[in-house]
């Protein structure tokens, strides 16, 4: 390229808009993105539209083969695309796309675009973006569209298409704040006041959750200033649901603590709160001694299992002995208790691990890795 003017070995390709953007059909466009991005080279909606104008509608079909398959070579833009339609080797196209050939190419058909006001190759004038506006009924007074959403005579497709701003002062401020518009809003729901719920539908959200600590956090969700706990202990007194709520959360939470063998992590777990809160949560219900019972009663299950299986199984369960606060006694057990029955085992000492494995009853296995963990590898 000299001066600004590109060369006529350049001049020779078929880089002249045959169409308008908006001529190109979408599944072609859509299929020619998706392939780009495959190819390691992905474009934008309206660059993929601006290269596609250099083929005219007989080419779509050749695109949409080319697209629908597996990529010749990496890298491939929207205008390597059209090349390789054109016939270029797909080595020389990707080797092009490497090199900012088509750079070249994408100017020469903007320049083209910002020259061109009549649709190239038609005859006719470029068709308007914008659908024409229902006719009134006779009589009415014609209304104008007001300047500010007008495009210009001489714009661009894009320019056509983008999205325009009427006309408007500012907002006063007393005014309510504008809603996000558009088909896929979201707008976050109403939520009610705790004092305006009747009683039946406190019930409904009550049963729906399974307890407090949950409806309050679905009640507060979204809230500036979050419910407290005291307010919704009122508002189920008013409405007669505090007794049996209580009952219900004292029976609720004994059963998960003996479901979970007195772990308070995996019980916090299992009803959605922190270990934190599960403690507050059975003091508050008056559980602290009935809870401190079952716990007593695993920790002296796992200090004195019937069987060595069992107690090698709790060996590999560090953290759940951690929760009942009997690790260190459990490991200094364990280790007196094998350390003197692999002692009082006879036999040579690679076959002792065997035999010892055999008089316990378990698997080899699984006394090998616990003797490695104690440290009492023969």
């Amino acid at each position: 390229m000299v001066h600004g003017h590109p060369s006529p070995f350049f001049m020779n390709l078929p880089w002249t808009r045959k169409r308008n953007a908006d001529q190109v059909p979408t599944p072609v466009a859509v299929a020619v993105a998706d392939f780009c991005r495959r190819a390691d080279a992905p474009a934008p909606p309206a660059e993929v539209r601006d290269a596609l104008c250099a083929l005219g509608p007989e080419d779509d079909f050749r695109v949409r083969a080319l697209a629908d398959g597996e990529p010749p070579a990496r890298p491939l833009g929207p205008y390597a695309v059209v090349d390789l339609v054109a016939g270029t080797p797909p080595a020389l196209a990707a080797q092009r796309e490497q090199t900012g050939y088509y750079l070249l190419a994408r100017e020469l058909l903007s320049r083209e675009r910002a020259t061109a006001a009549p649709a190239v190759g038609s005859g006719q004038a470029e068709p308007s973006v914008h659908p024409p506006r229902p006719r009134g009924r006779p009589g009415d007074s014609p209304r104008a569209e007001p300047p500010s959403i007008r495009p210009s005579p001489g714009a661009t497709v894009a320019e056509r298409i983008a999205p325009r701003r009427r006309a408007g002062g500012p907002r006063p401020p007393d005014a309510e704040p504008a809603l996000p518009r558009g088909r896929f809003t979201q707008l976050p729901a109403a939520r009610p006041a705790l004092e305006g719920l009747l009683p039946d539908q406190l019930a409904a959200l009550l049963a729906q959750h399974g307890h407090r600590p949950a409806l309050l956090r679905a009640l507060s969700l979204g809230r500036t200033t979050p419910i407290s706990s005291a307010a919704l202990d009122a508002a189920l007194e008013r409405a007669g649901l505090l007794d049996g709520t209580v009952g219900h959360e004292r029976s609720l939470l004994v059963s998960a603590l003996e479901e979970n063998r007195g772990a308070l992590g995996r019980t916090a777990w299992s009803l959605g709160v922190r270990p934190a809160e599960l403690t507050a949560w059975a003091e508050g219900l008056g559980l602290g001694v009935e809870w401190e019972r079952i716990r007593d009663r695993f920790r002296r299950a796992a200090l004195a299992p019937e069987r060595w299986s069992e107690r090698l199984d709790l060996l590999g369960k560090r953290k759940y002995l951690e929760d009942l606060g009997v690790a260190a006694t459990f490991e200094q057990a364990l280790t007196r208790d094998l350390g003197h029955a692999l002692s009082t085992t006879g036999g040579p000492p690679g076959e002792r691990t065997g035999a010892l494995a055999s008089r316990l009853g378990v698997t080899p296995e699984s006394l090998r890795r616990s003797l490695r963990r104690l440290g009492l590898s023969p």
